[in-house]
């Protein structure tokens, strides 16, 4: 079996497919400049210790004003400094974010930590995206170059922007927002809500149908995505028993690709439950923050970086957008700086109040 890694990079974001047999089976986004980029899995920090929480934790600091939470530290006294490494990264759930969680480094993980220590945070999260790849494949020179850069002597990378553009990031970008996804029949819905994430069915087909396409379908979107954490899964009931035995040994079919989890049985309401590990944001997550269904500060920038590189002529780039859009890019120098050198011109940042959707680029005839 051939595994591809999809590379698409431009300033401030590099989004990323493995593709196993031609078939997409995790996508992800990786931003070096976004709030929480630094506080990737395996980040290494020194916290110091504020309070007791109950159940041998601790809540503590990681430098200036970001906390996190320690886990197994009922040995250790507020005030006392511990070297910690990251296991779950910050999580965007409605209306706040959830802490990190750190544990204390050992013996174990001390010399990983130390090379941990000597690398960005942004550059692990890339180094893990190789991990088992036969060869990448970027659209551009300058893709592959940032790929070199940051990944050192990758055995292969292939210059192709036709399985990029085939992949469609774009198009699961936007179903990712809306929380909707087509399947036989009808259509799945992915909401995420403090508690855990919930997926419905609807569709106007045979119900058995529907079900057993959504059994399959639910966990590819979630490995997919990266979605993981508590997932409800409400099915289309049915008060035949032997319909829900099948409807379990599909969904157990479909959770084969999903390594470790837990899953429980329908039940004569038609859900199910599964627990998934959660250690980093997922599509979804990343995408809107703390606000489902909208695209975040951080995204409406980042997409205008997108659409500036992907602009047409030589004149100079006009970037316009909301206020809080415009002000979080003049807090990004150098990706601007990175944007100007790759279009060869100048970039205006325009804080405009009326400006619709994200924002847009104009480019000024030369």
């Amino acid at each position: 079996m051939t595994t591809i890694l999809l590379w698409d990079s431009v300033p401030g974001e590099v989004r990323y497919a493995r593709v196993e047999n031609g078939v997409p089976i995790e996508f992800r986004i990786v931003r070096p400049r976004t709030g929480h980029a630094a506080l990737v899995v395996g980040a290494y920090f020194t916290a110091r210790v504020l309070d007791h929480i109950g159940g041998g934790r601790a809540k503590v600091s990681l430098g200036g004003s970001q906390e996190a939470i320690l886990e197994y530290a009922q040995d250790l006294n507020v005030g006392a400094l511990q070297a910690v490494y990251i296991v779950r990264a910050p999580i965007p759930e409605p209306g706040r974010w959830k802490l990190p969680l750190v544990r204390a480094l050992n013996e174990a993980t001390f010399d990983e930590a130390r090379w941990h220590a000597d690398v960005e945070p942004f550059e692990l999260a890339l180094h893990a995206a190789v991990i088992g790849v036969d060869y990448m494949v970027c659209g551009d020179v300058a893709s592959a170059n940032a790929a070199r850069s940051l990944l050192g002597n990758f055995p292969k990378i292939v210059i192709d922007p036709n399985p990029i553009a085939e992949a469609d990031f774009d198009s699961l970008i936007d179903q990712a927002i809306s929380g909707e996804f087509p399947i036989a029949g009808g259509v799945l819905s992915i909401e995420r809500t403090r508690a855990m994430t919930v997926i419905d069915i609807d569709g106007s087909g045979d119900a058995g149908v529907l079900n057993h396409a959504a059994a399959m379908e639910i966990p590819r979107l979630l490995r997919l995505l990266g979605i993981g954490g508590q997932i409800g899964i409400d099915f289309l009931a049915s008060a035949d028993r032997a319909a829900r035995q099948r409807l379990d040994a599909k969904l157990a079919e479909g959770c084969a690709v999903l390594g470790s989890h837990e899953r429980t049985s329908v039940n004569g309401f038609g859900f199910a439950q599964l627990v998934l590990p959660r250690h980093t944001a997922s599509i979804p997550e990343m995408l809107c923050g703390i606000t489902p269904g909208r695209l975040s500060i951080e995204s409406r920038a980042t997409a205008l970086l997108r659409d500036a590189c992907r602009s047409v002529g030589v004149g100079p780039r006009t970037i316009s957008a909301a206020p809080a859009v415009i002000d979080l890019l003049r807090r990004w120098p150098d990706e601007i700086d990175a944007l100007k050198k790759m279009l060869g011109t100048s970039i205006d940042l325009v804080s405009d109040a009326a400006v619709t959707g994200y924002g847009h680029v104009h480019v000024k005839p030369s």
